[in-house]
Protein backbone atom coordinates (compact mmCIF):
# COMPACT_ATOMS: atom_id res chain seq x y z
CA UNK A 1 0.00 0.00 0.00
CA UNK A 2 1.35 3.79 -0.79
CA UNK A 3 2.38 5.68 2.12
CA UNK A 4 -0.03 8.20 3.16
CA UNK A 5 2.38 11.18 4.47
CA UNK A 6 3.40 14.05 2.41
CA UNK A 7 7.16 14.57 3.10
CA UNK A 8 8.83 14.32 -0.10
CA UNK A 9 10.92 11.29 -0.42
CA UNK A 10 11.77 11.45 -4.06
CA UNK A 11 12.12 13.10 -7.24
CA UNK A 12 11.78 12.81 -10.92
CA UNK A 13 14.57 14.88 -13.63
CA UNK A 14 13.18 15.41 -17.42
CA UNK A 15 16.81 15.31 -19.15
CA UNK A 16 17.72 18.21 -21.78
CA UNK A 17 17.73 21.24 -20.23
CA UNK A 18 17.05 19.94 -16.57
CA UNK A 19 20.59 17.91 -15.78
CA UNK A 20 22.34 20.44 -18.50
CA UNK A 21 22.08 23.25 -20.39
CA UNK A 22 20.83 22.37 -23.50
CA UNK A 23 21.94 24.90 -25.79
CA UNK A 24 25.76 24.06 -24.61
CA UNK A 25 25.41 20.25 -25.35
CA UNK A 26 22.55 20.51 -28.34
CA UNK A 27 23.96 23.38 -30.48
CA UNK A 28 26.93 21.94 -31.98
CA UNK A 29 24.71 18.77 -32.69
CA UNK A 30 21.92 20.37 -34.34
CA UNK A 31 24.06 22.50 -36.39
CA UNK A 32 25.87 19.53 -38.16
CA UNK A 33 22.69 17.54 -38.44
CA UNK A 34 20.90 20.50 -40.33
CA UNK A 35 23.95 20.81 -41.89
CA UNK A 36 24.10 17.14 -43.16
CA UNK A 37 20.03 17.37 -44.37
CA UNK A 38 20.93 19.96 -46.94
CA UNK A 39 23.68 18.34 -47.83
CA UNK A 40 22.02 15.20 -48.29
CA UNK A 41 19.26 17.17 -50.59
CA UNK A 42 21.98 19.00 -52.15
CA UNK A 43 21.38 22.37 -50.94
CA UNK A 44 24.64 22.95 -48.62
CA UNK A 45 25.38 26.38 -50.13
CA UNK A 46 21.56 27.34 -48.14
CA UNK A 47 22.63 29.38 -45.39
CA UNK A 48 19.90 31.66 -44.19
CA UNK A 49 17.80 28.37 -45.01
CA UNK A 50 19.87 26.24 -42.09
CA UNK A 51 20.07 29.44 -39.99
CA UNK A 52 16.05 29.79 -39.74
CA UNK A 53 15.98 26.02 -38.85
CA UNK A 54 17.94 26.12 -35.94
CA UNK A 55 16.07 29.25 -34.93
CA UNK A 56 12.59 26.80 -35.95
CA UNK A 57 14.24 23.94 -33.46
CA UNK A 58 15.12 26.49 -30.94
CA UNK A 59 18.39 27.98 -30.89
CA UNK A 60 19.09 31.22 -32.44
CA UNK A 61 22.56 32.51 -33.52
CA UNK A 62 23.69 33.83 -30.35
CA UNK A 63 23.62 29.88 -29.14
CA UNK A 64 20.60 31.27 -26.43
CA UNK A 65 17.52 29.02 -26.58
CA UNK A 66 14.02 29.60 -28.01
CA UNK A 67 11.02 29.35 -25.60
CA UNK A 68 9.08 29.06 -29.00
CA UNK A 69 11.86 25.92 -30.41
CA UNK A 70 9.72 23.15 -31.59
CA UNK A 71 12.24 21.11 -29.19
CA UNK A 72 10.48 22.57 -26.05
CA UNK A 73 6.86 21.89 -27.39
CA UNK A 74 4.85 18.34 -27.03
CA UNK A 75 2.30 19.67 -29.73
CA UNK A 76 2.43 17.51 -32.38
CA UNK A 77 -0.13 19.33 -34.79
CA UNK A 78 1.76 22.64 -34.07
CA UNK A 79 5.07 20.72 -34.29
CA UNK A 80 4.14 19.47 -37.93
CA UNK A 81 2.51 23.27 -39.26
CA UNK A 82 5.34 25.45 -38.63
CA UNK A 83 7.85 22.81 -40.06
CA UNK A 84 5.35 22.85 -43.36
CA UNK A 85 5.73 26.46 -43.34
CA UNK A 86 9.16 26.81 -42.72
CA UNK A 87 9.75 24.19 -45.75
CA UNK A 88 7.13 26.31 -48.18
CA UNK A 89 8.72 29.71 -46.94
CA UNK A 90 12.53 28.54 -47.39
CA UNK A 91 11.19 26.11 -50.80
CA UNK A 92 12.52 22.61 -48.93
CA UNK A 93 11.31 19.32 -49.59
CA UNK A 94 9.18 18.82 -45.98
CA UNK A 95 9.43 14.82 -46.75
CA UNK A 96 13.08 14.71 -47.71
CA UNK A 97 14.04 17.29 -45.32
CA UNK A 98 12.69 15.49 -42.63
CA UNK A 99 13.96 11.84 -42.82
CA UNK A 100 17.34 13.70 -43.60
CA UNK A 101 17.25 15.70 -40.35
CA UNK A 102 16.08 12.35 -38.35
CA UNK A 103 19.04 10.45 -39.98
CA UNK A 104 21.71 12.90 -38.97
CA UNK A 105 20.23 13.67 -35.56
CA UNK A 106 19.90 9.74 -35.07
CA UNK A 107 23.25 8.94 -35.68
CA UNK A 108 24.70 11.52 -34.32
CA UNK A 109 25.99 9.95 -30.81
CA UNK A 110 29.58 9.60 -31.54
CA UNK A 111 29.26 13.89 -31.60
CA UNK A 112 27.42 13.99 -28.45
CA UNK A 113 29.88 11.76 -26.67
CA UNK A 114 32.82 13.67 -27.65
CA UNK A 115 30.48 16.90 -26.64
CA UNK A 116 29.76 15.28 -22.80
CA UNK A 117 33.37 13.86 -22.58
CA UNK A 118 34.50 17.11 -22.49
CA UNK A 119 32.24 18.70 -20.14
CA UNK A 120 32.05 19.01 -16.56
CA UNK A 121 29.35 17.64 -14.19
CA UNK A 122 30.54 17.38 -10.80
CA UNK A 123 27.56 19.71 -10.10
CA UNK A 124 25.11 17.25 -11.02
CA UNK A 125 27.36 14.41 -9.62
CA UNK A 126 27.33 16.05 -5.95
CA UNK A 127 23.78 16.51 -6.59
CA UNK A 128 22.71 13.11 -6.91
CA UNK A 129 24.87 11.89 -4.49
CA UNK A 130 23.84 14.19 -1.75
CA UNK A 131 19.72 13.39 -2.36
CA UNK A 132 21.21 9.48 -2.92
CA UNK A 133 22.87 10.11 0.92
CA UNK A 134 19.80 11.35 2.07
CA UNK A 135 17.57 8.54 0.97
CA UNK A 136 15.73 9.69 -1.97
CA UNK A 137 14.70 7.90 -4.73
CA UNK A 138 15.25 9.29 -8.38
CA UNK A 139 13.90 9.14 -11.37
CA UNK A 140 14.19 10.20 -14.79
CA UNK A 141 11.55 10.57 -17.06
CA UNK A 142 12.22 11.89 -20.69
CA UNK A 143 10.61 11.71 -24.51
CA UNK A 144 14.65 11.46 -25.31
CA UNK A 145 15.02 7.58 -26.90
CA UNK A 146 16.74 4.61 -24.59
CA UNK A 147 20.16 4.91 -26.65
CA UNK A 148 20.61 8.54 -25.89
CA UNK A 149 19.24 8.43 -22.61
CA UNK A 150 21.63 5.55 -21.47
CA UNK A 151 25.04 7.37 -23.06
CA UNK A 152 24.04 10.79 -21.40
CA UNK A 153 23.31 9.14 -18.03
CA UNK A 154 26.73 7.03 -18.00
CA UNK A 155 28.67 10.03 -19.36
CA UNK A 156 27.65 12.54 -16.94
CA UNK A 157 28.48 10.07 -14.35
CA UNK A 158 25.13 9.66 -13.09
CA UNK A 159 23.79 6.25 -13.71
CA UNK A 160 24.39 4.83 -10.23
CA UNK A 161 22.33 7.39 -8.65
CA UNK A 162 19.42 6.46 -10.50
CA UNK A 163 16.29 4.23 -9.63
CA UNK A 164 13.89 4.90 -12.44
CA UNK A 165 14.17 5.62 -16.09
CA UNK A 166 11.63 6.15 -18.54
CA UNK A 167 12.17 6.76 -22.02
CA UNK A 168 10.39 7.17 -25.43
CA UNK A 169 10.90 3.40 -25.91
CA UNK A 170 9.46 2.54 -22.43
CA UNK A 171 5.77 2.14 -24.19
CA UNK A 172 4.24 4.49 -21.61
CA UNK A 173 2.55 7.45 -23.02
CA UNK A 174 4.86 10.48 -23.58
CA UNK A 175 4.75 13.58 -21.45
CA UNK A 176 3.01 15.61 -20.41
CA UNK A 177 0.70 12.24 -20.00
CA UNK A 178 0.99 11.47 -16.38
CA UNK A 179 1.52 7.37 -16.96
CA UNK A 180 5.38 7.14 -16.25
CA UNK A 181 5.16 9.26 -13.29
CA UNK A 182 2.14 7.10 -11.95
CA UNK A 183 4.67 3.87 -12.78
CA UNK A 184 7.29 5.90 -10.36
CA UNK A 185 5.04 6.31 -8.00
CA UNK A 186 3.57 2.53 -7.59
CA UNK A 187 6.78 1.08 -7.97
CA UNK A 188 8.28 2.67 -4.71
CA UNK A 189 5.14 3.01 -2.93
CA UNK A 190 4.73 6.57 -3.17
CA UNK A 191 1.74 8.67 -3.58
CA UNK A 192 2.23 11.69 -6.01
CA UNK A 193 2.47 14.24 -3.35
CA UNK A 194 5.64 12.41 -2.17
CA UNK A 195 7.54 12.84 -5.48
CA UNK A 196 9.22 16.77 -6.47
CA UNK A 197 9.18 16.80 -10.50
CA UNK A 198 12.04 19.24 -12.21
CA UNK A 199 11.72 20.04 -15.93
CA UNK A 200 12.53 23.16 -18.26
CA UNK A 201 9.44 23.33 -20.47
CA UNK A 202 5.74 23.55 -19.99
CA UNK A 203 5.35 20.25 -21.21
CA UNK A 204 7.26 19.18 -18.14
CA UNK A 205 5.19 21.37 -15.57
CA UNK A 206 2.08 19.86 -16.96
CA UNK A 207 3.19 16.86 -16.66
CA UNK A 208 3.86 17.33 -12.94
CA UNK A 209 0.74 19.08 -12.84
CA UNK A 210 -1.50 16.16 -13.91
CA UNK A 211 -0.11 13.51 -11.94
CA UNK A 212 -0.52 15.57 -8.56
CA UNK A 213 3.19 15.96 -7.88
CA UNK A 214 3.74 17.61 -4.51
CA UNK A 215 6.76 20.19 -5.45
CA UNK A 216 7.39 21.04 -8.99
CA UNK A 217 10.18 22.52 -9.89
CA UNK A 218 11.32 24.80 -12.99
CA UNK A 219 14.62 25.28 -14.58
CA UNK A 220 15.64 27.88 -16.66
CA UNK A 221 18.92 25.83 -18.91
CA UNK A 222 16.41 25.04 -21.21
CA UNK A 223 13.91 26.26 -22.88
CA UNK A 224 14.33 29.81 -21.13
CA UNK A 225 10.47 29.91 -21.23
CA UNK A 226 10.49 32.32 -17.81
CA UNK A 227 6.78 33.64 -17.94
CA UNK A 228 5.21 30.37 -18.11
CA UNK A 229 7.68 28.22 -16.35
CA UNK A 230 6.66 30.74 -13.55
CA UNK A 231 3.14 30.23 -13.52
CA UNK A 232 3.46 26.47 -13.67
CA UNK A 233 6.05 25.70 -10.76
CA UNK A 234 6.28 26.24 -7.23
CA UNK A 235 9.64 27.71 -7.65
CA UNK A 236 11.93 28.56 -10.49
CA UNK A 237 15.82 28.46 -10.42
CA UNK A 238 18.43 29.05 -12.79
CA UNK A 239 19.53 25.57 -13.34
CA UNK A 240 19.83 22.11 -11.17
CA UNK A 241 22.50 23.76 -9.35
CA UNK A 242 21.07 25.46 -6.91
CA UNK A 243 18.38 22.54 -5.76
CA UNK A 244 21.44 21.75 -3.60
CA UNK A 245 19.91 24.72 -1.25
CA UNK A 246 16.43 24.17 -1.38
CA UNK A 247 14.70 23.68 2.00
CA UNK A 248 12.25 21.55 1.02
CA UNK A 249 14.56 19.02 -0.62
CA UNK A 250 17.31 19.20 1.96
CA UNK A 251 15.67 20.35 5.27
CA UNK A 252 18.22 22.27 7.91
CA UNK A 253 17.07 20.35 10.89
Amino acid sequence: MAQSDDKLKAIIFDKDGTLFDYAQVWETVLTESIDSAFEAMGKQDRAQAKGAMLRLMGIDEAGRCLPSGLVFTHRRVQIFRRFFLYCIRWRVNAIKAMRAYYRSVTHSETLLSEKLASMDFSMQQHLFSSLKENGWRIGIITNDNDSSTTLFLSLMGLSDYIDFVASRDSHYRRKPHPQAFLEFCARFELTPNQVAMVGDTITDLLFAKRAGAGYRIGVLSGSNDVRRLKRHSDVVYRDIGSLITDPRLFPID
